[in-house]
């Protein structure tokens, strides 16, 4: 159950971080929040640049990460719902076609 929370709270959590814009952070849209930043003094000149870096890392990591996350969910739920796979189509094609290649029975 602990793993549940767990998750629920990641889930939440990245949902909090893409309404703010994380998860489509461009390097353009780091670069002109940082510039409003400079501009009311709360950020130097000089660490602008490296504040636009980490901002960028950040969110190539958290889109990184809810890929991963979405990913994960849909794989689980397409096992706990038991639907066809892609592996499970091509095994069946090859059965198909060894059937297939095989002389009739007589």
């Amino acid at each position: 159950m602990a793993e549940k929370d767990t998750l629920m709270h990641d889930i939440v959590e990245r949902g909090i971080l893409a309404s703010l814009g994380i998860l489509s952070l461009t390097r353009e849209k780091a670069q002109g929040f940082v510039d409003e930043l400079v501009k009311r003094g709360e950020v130097r000149r000089d660490d602008s640049k490296s504040l636009v870096d980490r901002l960028v890392q950040r969110g190539e990591e958290e889109r990184g990460s809810f890929r991963k996350l979405i990913h994960d969910e849909v794989a689980r739920a397409a096992h706990e719902l038991n639907l066809v796979t892609q592996a499970d189509v091509k095994a069946l094609e090859k059965k198909i076609e060894a059937l297939s290649q095989k002389p009739p029975a007589q």
